[in-house]
Parts: structure tokens; C-alpha cells; sequence
């Protein structure tokens, strides 16, 4: 058997890729996060700056943007002072991340926190969807109104 015929010893620096599905989650998770994404986003923005008008506090927001327009917004919160807006997905904890609250990875979700984490170098705060992963800074205070707004142009 020539060295270019014998199996490799050496591990790989890189796991194979596995793929993962998403299926529903029973019971599902509480909501501790919404997300909505491009014009949801907007919509989101809106609602959360109505629920802290009205008196909601303990509410934070971390924005991404793209093209000088709000990209993704999570808010942080309490179930219950979470805002609605149509086009948002709702989160909870499960092993130090963000998932979807009605959905589940097929494969154990402290291993893919953990790729999660490693592919985005730390972020505070790292989000695992079926389409998306997203890491952010993990908003430290709470966020009022027209911030909320300014991030939308308002």
C-alpha cells in the first residue's frame, strides 16, 4: 500500500458537516427574545417602542445593520413584556443560546452552541436559527423609545 493509499491517523481540524433539521419542539421553550429581520424589523422596532411607552420596562435591544438600514433586531425581556409584530420568531434559552421557541435542532443543541460560539469568536450573545446564526453584543441596558425610532429613521 503506497502513503497516498493508507488512511490518515491525524484527526481533522474540522468536523464533517452534519446536517441538521429543525422539528417541532414539544413543549415549546418561553420566550425569553423575539427577532424579525429587514422590514419585520421595522414593524418590531415600532411595537417595542409602543410597549415601552405604555410602561413595559426591563425591555433591551441589540440592532444589526446592512446598508445603513436596521438589518435585525432582538429584544430581550420577560415573556410577558415581550412585543408582537407579524414576521417575528420568538426565542428561548437552551444551552447559552437563542433558538426558536417552537422549534428544535435534531442534533444536540449544547454541541451546536458550542460550533455556534466558536465560528462567531465570542459574540455575547449568539442566536441559532434554522437560516441564520447570529452573533451580537449583548444589549446591557434597557432601551427606551426613541432610540428605537432613531434605529428606524423615525
Amino acid at each position: 500500500m503506497s502513503a497516498s493509499q493508507r488512511p490518515s491517523t491525524v484527526p481533522s481540524a474540522v468536523p464533517a458537516a452534519v446536517p441538521i433539521a429543525w422539528v417541532r419542539r414539544e413543549p415549546p421553550l418561553t420566550p425569553a427574545a423575539v427577532t424579525a429581520t429587514g422590514r419585520a424589523s421595522h414593524a418590531l422596532a415600532r411595537a417595542t417602542s409602543a410597549r415601552v411607552d405604555a410602561g413595559s420596562a426591563g425591555l433591551r435591544a441589540a440592532g444589526r445593520r446592512a446598508d445603513g438600514d436596521l438589518d435585525r433586531l432582538v429584544v430581550l425581556g420577560d415573556t410577558e413584556d415581550l412585543p408582537w409584530c407579524a414576521g417575528a420568531r420568538y426565542l428561548g434559552w437552551e444551552a447559552g443560546v437563542l433558538v426558536p421557541t417552537e422549534r428544535r435542532p435534531t442534533v444536540p443543541t449544547d454541541i451546536l452552541a458550542a460550533q455556534a460560539r466558536a465560528l462567531l469568536l465570542g459574540a455575547a450573545l449568539v442566536i441559532v436559527l434554522p437560516d441564520a446564526l447570529v452573533g451580537m453584543p449583548m444589549p446591557g441596558r434597557t432601551v427606551d423609545g426613541p432610540t428605537l425610532r432613531a434605529w428606524i429613521g423615525e
